[in-house]
């Protein structure tokens, strides 16, 4: 079974820790019902009090009374081994299926949002996420990128750039007016 890149980020609240996966890995996003054995023993022990796939990532809460410090390994090993059976992982009930459309569309909200849309906005643009259809990513460009000339290398050697190194089926990103 090959091994699936993942690694931790930290979130505002200690006891969570969002574990940066594969774009488009898993199924669906939302509470995880059931996880592979290692993973769901556990949730069902009481060391995770939740588990939730959210867009190119695994968020995990820490059982009441338990620490990263002492826990983090058995969880980091578990998550690895449950991330080899994606298609045995299921949904709870607030939970929906994810196909490669809506991974390319967090992806690219995740980008449009981050350090690529702070940089853009800094020169007094926006660069905002309009659609995603058939692998296919439309943005608009407005404010200070309406008329600048490097709005297309920012469209293309950046924003798609970053874009298919975590969703390589992208299609292509096209440039709408709106």
């Amino acid at each position: 079974m090959p091994v699936v890149p993942t690694h931790p980020v930290t979130t505002p609240d200690p006891d969570v820790l969002r574990w940066v996966v594969p774009d488009g890995l898993l199924p669906f996003t939302g509470e995880v019902a059931q996880a592979p054995a290692m993973l769901q023993s556990l949730i069902d022990d009481g060391t995770l009090g939740s588990v939730r796939v959210d867009g190119g990532a695994v968020l995990t809460l820490l059982g009441p009374g338990r620490s990263w410090r002492q826990e983090g390994a058995r969880v980091r090993s578990a998550l690895v081994d449950a991330l080899g059976a994606p298609d045995s992982w299921e949904g709870g009930e607030t939970a929906h299926a994810a196909g490669p459309d809506d991974a390319l569309e967090a992806a690219a909200r995740q980008i449009a949002d981050g350090s690529l849309g702070s940089f853009v906005n800094s020169h007094g643009g926006s660069l905002i996420v309009r659609s995603v259809r058939d692998g296919v990513v439309e943005i608009s460009m407005e404010g200070a990128c309406d008329d600048c000339p490097a709005a297309e290398i920012t469209m293309h050697a950046r924003f798609e750039h970053l874009l298919r190194r975590r969703c390589p089926w992208l299609v292509e990103v096209r440039r709408v007016d709106e």
